[in-house]
């Protein structure tokens, strides 16, 4: 039971992954924003992927670079619509 919910859980990352960046979306809903959490438990999860044999070591490599070479060449000014923009919320009431 513990294997089935761990390789369904790495298996969301391989469903979730845009192909073309490596972003992760958020929730399983077409449409999701992404998150640098979301991106970086891909991240982590590729390597127990090749050591439990669901990814190989190349298709990891690649999935990877992908998402690093996102953000390396990306626009990290903090515009609106950049990847390094963030939301800063307040829950107090004052």
């Amino acid at each position: 039971m513990l294997e089935f919910l761990q390789k369904a859980a790495f298996e969301y990352f391989l469903k979730w992954t845009n192909p073309d960046n490596g972003l992760v979306s958020d929730r399983a809903l077409e449409g999701s924003p992404s998150s640098i959490a979301a991106v970086g438990l891909a991240l982590s999860s590729y390597l127990v992927g090749i050591e439990r044999g669901w990814i190989s070591r190349d298709e990891a490599i690649l999935c990877t670079l992908r998402t690093l070479r996102f953000f390396w060449h990306s626009d990290q000014t903090g515009g609106q619509r950049q990847p390094g923009f963030m939301v800063f919320t307040s829950t107090s009431s004052t």
